[in-house]
């Protein structure tokens, strides 16, 4: 399986702790250095293999040293002793939208030629989530062929959490105040036994001073740095009136960003660049989370209860050593 590093690294929930004694020589992590990468564990707790890659025939090199550690492993280490849950209380896919929207977003930089460009080995990967009610609020009752309408909450959330500069590594949100364009509208093209085909169009622009505007947590950066993100969108969707949800959902947004943040990958090079985003709608399964979902700000997005240490395991009531 593949999980996200920082909350088994920084956790206190119980799958956290097993994570953290496996991979730390049997103690909880309070240090501030990363643990990602592959891990071969066994149900039992006993690291079987590791290595830190993305090189394929390294990773299937791994994966083989951890079957033959398998094979060689007594049976009394294989598995949980008798009793024993690591099962989490809490994991974001937990408030998946059923019902809802849930969208595949793809990042990607593109050269000269725009989408025309050879394809550039620069991507990477989000979800996108709009929660049922909000889905059944965002388009009018009644449509006809020719009406128009604006679509706030789904580019708002789009334009600061989703259309962000990450195709090179991790990125940062946008906070509010920080988007000077956020425009996204719909055109009825066609009526057709209940199901409206909508044509799409819009713009965003998002400027951030370096300034942190959020509150502070996981994602504050250490340093200020400038950076920002412009896009131009269109798309297609289609709409069931009756169950009021998308049958299916189409967007591109083509742009400039410029600047960087901390971690994502531009090095000392801060000059504007062109990049794309592909939006669609996503399969129901694997649930997969948003980057950023801990900051949608929502009420039917449960927050965990058990804190997550940023700066200092004393967050968590760990020693800080």
């Amino acid at each position: 399986m593949a999980d996200e590093v920082w909350r088994l690294q920084r956790g206190s929930e119980a799958d956290c702790i097993f994570f953290q004694r496996t991979v730390n020589n049997g103690e909880r992590i309070t240090d501030r250095g990363t643990r990602q990468g592959v891990w071969v564990i066994a149900p039992g707790g006993v690291l079987l293999a590791h290595g830190n890659t993305r090189n394929t025939d390294r990773i299937v090199q791994i994966l083989e040293q951890g079957l033959q550690a398998w094979a060689q492993l007594p049976e009394d280490k294989r598995h949980l002793a008798a009793g024993v849950d690591i099962t989490p209380d809490h994991r974001w896919e937990h408030s998946w939208p059923a019902g809802g929207l849930v969208l595949e977003r793809i990042a990607r930089d593109l050269g000269p030629d725009g989408l025309d460009s050879e394809r550039s080995a620069r991507w990477n990967r989000d979800h996108v989530w709009v929660s049922r009610d909000e889905l059944s609020d965002l388009l009018p009752h009644e449509l006809s062929p020719g009406d128009q309408f604006a679509l706030p909450l789904l580019i708002r959330r789009l334009a600061r959490f989703h259309l962000v500069d990450n195709a090179a590594g991790q990125s940062l949100p946008y906070a509010d105040d920080e988007l000077s364009k956020a425009e996204l509208r719909a055109t009825v093209t066609e009526m057709n036994d209940g199901l409206a085909t909508l044509t799409l169009s819009g713009a965003t622009r998002a400027d951030a001073d370096g300034k942190w505007r959020l509150a502070p947590g996981t994602w504050t950066p250490a340093q200020e740095r400038p950076h920002g993100l412009e896009t131009e969108l269109a798309g297609t969707a289609l709409w069931n009136t009756s169950t009021r949800r998308f049958e299916a959902f189409n967007l591109v947004a083509v742009g400039t960003r410029w600047g960087r943040t901390d971690n994502n990958g531009r090095g000392r090079d801060s000059s504007p660049g062109a990049i794309g985003f592909l939006l669609r709608k996503a399969p129901a399964s694997p649930r997969i989370a948003p980057t950023f979902v801990s900051l949608y700000d929502v009420d039917w997005i449960t927050q965990p209860a058990v804190k997550v240490w940023v700066g200092s395991p004393a967050e968590c009531g760990l020693a800080d050593e």
